[in-house]
């Protein structure tokens, strides 16, 4: 391998540890049956997709879906319950998302008016606080649900299905994205993109065209606060990299 197959080897490491870290999910199982059998697929794409994803399980899906069906319907080694959880920021410290595909009733309701005594309603009331992506699939706490229709629970009385849709409402006035169960790939997917082009929004954006990006360019990106967009063929320097990442500017491929 010669010096420029090298450093474009180091190159194509790097974006794709940039890519692997934004991509780093906590998946959260509340006890709803409702929309699970439709969430598996959802995840299990997320998977395939290079996802990490960190599995748990509460009380009442430990219960109902149990670990064993969650771990060999998604293919994993590992699920978390939470009676084995010692505390909450081992858990979400370093992910992006909060990825919900089963989302109680009970839980939604807790969500919405603020009540965070279990340790599902304390995590989502911090990745609310702290700004973290939430993404959830609303088939077993939306009581308009095929599902939940079609099992006999149609005859709900006007009054109590709009409190439960005022609830809804403010999950996703607090930020949390609320989707069906079949769309949770496809809407995790938006968010990532959704928020990659938030965070450069306001920032000016430097096209580099010349063959190679030392740490002087990355210094002049910062004094402009740019976004540096480079060709596929673009050779960066590891002292560039180390630069880039130290002083916080992005280097882009076109």
């Amino acid at each position: 391998m010669n010096a420029e197959e090298a450093l474009s080897w180091i190159v194509e490491e790097v974006i794709r540890r940039l890519q692997s870290r934004r991509k780093r999910a906590l998946v959260i199982f509340t006890g709803g049956a409702i929309g699970y059998k439709e969430a598996i697929p959802q995840v299990k794409s997320l998977i395939k997709d290079g996802w990490n994803l960190r599995i748990l399980l509460s009380n009442s899906a430990e219960y109902v879906l149990t670990p064993q069906l969650v771990k060999d319907q998604l293919e994993v080694d590992e699920v978390i319950v939470e009676s084995e959880v010692k505390g909450l920021r081992p858990l979400y410290g370093d992910v992006n998302y909060f990825i919900i595909p089963t989302l109680t009733l009970n839980s939604a309701v807790k969500i919405a008016i603020g009540i965070a005594d279990t340790l599902v309603t304390n995590l989502v009331a911090h990745g609310i606080m702290e700004g973290i992506s939430i993404i959830a699939a609303k088939d077993a706490c939306d009581l308009k649900n095929s599902t939940r229709l079609n099992m006999g629970m149609n005859k709900t009385p006007a009054a109590y299905l709009s409190v439960m849709e005022e609830y809804l409402n403010r999950l996703e006035a607090y930020g949390i994205k609320l989707v069906d169960a079949e769309d949770l790939y496809k809407a995790t997917i938006e968010e990532v993109n959704y928020s990659y082009k938030n965070q450069h929004t306001g920032k000016a954006t430097q096209e580099f065209t010349k063959k190679v990006l030392s740490r002087t360019d990355i210094i002049k990106a910062k004094e402009a606060d740019a976004v540096l967009y480079v060709n596929p063929s673009t050779i960066v320097t590891s002292l560039a990299h180390d630069t880039a990442r130290e002083i916080g500017v992005k280097i882009l491929q076109k």
